[in-house]
C-alpha cells in the first residue's frame, strides 16, 4: 500500500464506512453474487472508474457485488471520486480480508491464482489481467462506458435513440493540452486528440457551418459542458463520431457510448477492439492525417442507404461484443462451470501483470467461444 494511502487512512476509512452504512436494503433478490477480491490498488487508477464500471454493470444486470479487501484498501478507494460512488451503491457489500465469499459467488481477483492466498469457499477464481496488452487465448472484457452512463435508464432508451434520425459528424471531449502529447504517436502510432481536431478544422472549414445537414461539430467540453444525462442523447443526433484518443491510451469510453446508439466510429485504433472493427462495415478506419481527410471525403460520397446499413452493423457489433450486461452474464456462466481462468482488461497504458507469467501458468486447454477471445497481443 502506498504511503499516501496510509496517511489518509483515518479520515478515509470513516468516510468509507459511512457510505457503506448509508445504503438501503436490496428491494429484490439478486440473480447472483459477483465477488471482487482486491489485493492491489491496480483498479483504483482513473478515479477507480473501471472498478465502478464493473459494479454499475452488475447492478444493471441484477447481480450483487461483494468487495473483499483490507481496511487500508477500502480507505484508498473512498478517496477516489468514483470509488465513493462505488461504495454508495445499494448492491455493494464490503468483506474484510479474512471474511469468506458466499459459496455460490463468482470471484474476480487482481492477482494470479497462485498469489491469491486468502480463504475461499471452493470458488473457481478468475484473474483480472489489468493493463495494456491482451494475452493470447484469454477472454477479453469489453471496454466499458463511463459508469455515469450505465443504468437501467440507458437500456430503456437505447432502441429509441438508435432509431432517431442522425446527421453529420460529431466529436465532444476535453481539448486541454494534455490531450496533445506525442505519446499517442510514439507509443501507439495514432494521432493525438488535438492533432485530429486541428486537422479537421483546417481541412474542412466549410463543414463547421451549423446550417449544413452534413455539418462537422467539434465541442471542447472543458469550455462547453454537456450534461451527463443528455450525453447519450446528444451522441444519437449524429451519424458519425470522431474517435479521438484519451489522454494516456487510445481507447476512450465515448466511442463505446456512441456505438451503443448506432453512431458510426471514425477511428484510427480499430484494431484495439476484440474482434477488430471492420472498415466499411461497422466503422470508417483511417491512418494518419491524410487518412483522416480521406475518411471524411469518403463519408461525403456515401448514400443514405450505405450510412444506415453501417449504423445497423454498429448496433449489431455493440450488442454482440460491447454490451456489458451480455458479457457479465456469459462471464458468470463461464465462472460457475470453471471454463476460464483469466479475463484480460486492456484499459490502461501499461501492464500491471507479467504476460509471460500468465502464459506459463496457462495449460492452453481449449475454451468455448461464447466469450470474446483474443488471438494476439494488442
Amino acid at each position: 500500500m502506498k504511503l499516501k494511502h496510509l496517511l489518509r487512512y483515518p479520515s478515509q476509512i470513516r468516510l468509507a464506512k459511512s457510505l457503506l452504512r448509508s445504503r438501503k436494503p436490496l428491494e429484490t433478490e439478486p440473480r447472483g453474487i459477483l465477488g471482487i477480491d482486491l489485493y492491489t490498488d491496480h483498479l483504483l487508477f482513473d478515479c477507480a472508474r473501471h472498478l465502478t464500471c464493473i459494479a454499475a454493470v452488475a447492478q444493471q444486470s441484477g447481480y450483487a457485488v461483494n468487495l473483499r479487501c483490507t481496511k487500508s484498501m477500502l480507505a484508498a478507494l473512498a478517496h477516489k471520486p468514483l470509488g465513493r460512488s462505488f461504495l454508495g451503491m445499494q448492491h455493494v457489500r464490503w468483506l474484510g480480508s479474512r471474511q469468506i465469499f458466499p459459496a455460490h459467488a463468482v470471484v474476480l481477483t487482481d492477482v494470479l491464482e497462485y498469489h491469491a492466498n486468502r480463504v475461499h469457499a471452493g470458488q473457481h477464481l478468475i484473474s483480472m489481467l489489468i493493463g495494456n496488452d491482451v494475452v493470447p487465448g484469454t477472454t477479453v472484457m469489453p471496454y466499458p462506458m463511463h459508469p455515469n452512463q450505465i443504468s437501467v435508464r440507458t437500456l430503456a432508451d437505447r432502441n429509441r435513440l438508435r432509431s432517431r434520425e442522425k446527421r453529420g459528424i460529431f466529436f465532444a471531449g476535453n481539448q486541454k493540452q494534455r490531450y496533445g502529447r506525442a505519446k499517442m504517436q510514439n507509443r501507439f502510432g495514432v494521432l493525438s486528440r488535438l492533432e485530429i481536431v486541428a486537422t479537421l478544422r483546417e481541412a474542412f472549414p466549410e463543414l463547421l457551418d451549423a446550417q449544413r445537414e452534413d455539418r462537422l461539430v467539434l465541442v471542447d467540453t472543458s469550455v462547453e459542458k454537456i450534461e451527463q444525462q443528455k450525453w447519450i442523447s446528444k451522441l444519437a443526433e449524429h451519424q458519425f463520431f470522431v474517435c479521438c484518443p484519451g489522454a494516456s491510451q487510445p481507447m476512450c469510453h465515448n466511442v463505446i457510448e456512441a456505438m451503443s446508439v448506432g453512431v458510426i466510429p471514425i477511428i484510427e485504433y480499430d484494431d484495439r477492439f476484440y474482434p477488430s472493427l471492420q472498415d466499411g462495415e461497422n466503422c470508417i478506419a483511417f491512418r494518419g492525417r491524410r487518412g483522416l481527410v480521406h475518411a471524411v471525403k469518403r463519408i461525403q460520397s456515401m448514400t443514405r442507404l450505405e450510412r444506415d446499413r453501417m449504423s445497423a452493423n454498429v448496433c449489431r457489433y455493440f450488442d454482440r461484443n460491447l454490451d456489458g450486461c451480455e458479457f457479465l452474464g456469459k462471464l458468470f456462466r463461464a465462472g460457475r462451470s470453471r471454463e476460464i481462468r483469466f479475463v484480460s482488461m486492456p484499459f490502461h497504458d501499461k501492464n500491471f501483470f507479467d504476460p509471460a507469467a500468465v502464459e506459463a501458468s496457462d495449460p492452453s486447454e481449449p475454451r468455448k467461444a461464447e466469450l470474446p477471445v483474443s488471438r494476439r497481443v494488442a
